[in-house]
């Protein structure tokens, strides 16, 4: 008997730890450019109807954006061919590293009062929404365009930008905490 409870212990505890995420969750590819708010040209493709379209959300701001550059010819291009500009928060908290159709990003959002919860890729004439599903605050992500836009040519074009959207981050219930506390109940039953 207790072989049993020890082990049914055991595994109701590596569910309780193994987080059941996607990381990003792709939302749908949208013709046109991620107009902000109150900007979308005359387009039906501003980022706040698409968001508000996917799970009724309406606090998204934009965080962070970083434009795809050449440093010899682009006036504010970084060295690595970037452009950080700066949303809610410093661009700095996003490192970005890109291949062309592909790279990853990695971001830090700790003390600023705000939490990551949607990317977008843009490339060509298109942009590909993404739902982040994980830690708001810390993580990292490997990216692609590659089955999310083509150009006119059937192609994988290139990263135009990469923007970063979220709002007000919210404190979770400690897991510790929640750990604990299902350990002393199953103790006590």
């Amino acid at each position: 008997m207790l072989k049993f409870c020890v082990s049914a212990f055991a595994a109701v505890m590596a569910f309780a730890i193994v987080p059941a995420h996607a990381g990003l969750v792709y939302i749908g590819t949208y013709a046109g450019n991620d107009n902000v708010s109150g900007n979308n040209n005359g387009q039906n493709n501003d980022i706040s109807d698409e968001i508000f379209a996917f799970n009724g959300d309406t606090t998204v701001e934009q965080l962070a954006k970083i434009d795809v550059c050449n440093p010899t010819t682009d006036q504010g291009c970084l060295p690595n061919g970037q452009k950080p500009t700066d949303g809610a928060v410093n661009a700095s908290a996003f490192t970005l590293v890109n291949s062309g159709a592909a790279g990853s990003v990695d971001f830090d959002l700790t003390g600023t009062g705000y939490g990551l919860e949607y990317v977008v890729l843009k490339a060509s004439n298109s942009f590909a929404l993404f739902y982040w599903d994980m830690d708001p605050l810390v993580g990292s992500f490997l990216w692609q365009i590659a089955g999310f836009i083509t150009n006119n040519g059937g192609q994988v074009p290139d990263l135009s930008h990469i923007t970063f959207y979220g709002g007000e981050a919210v404190s979770d219930v400690p897991l510790p905490a929640a750990i604990w506390l299902m350990g002393a109940g199953l103790a006590g039953i």
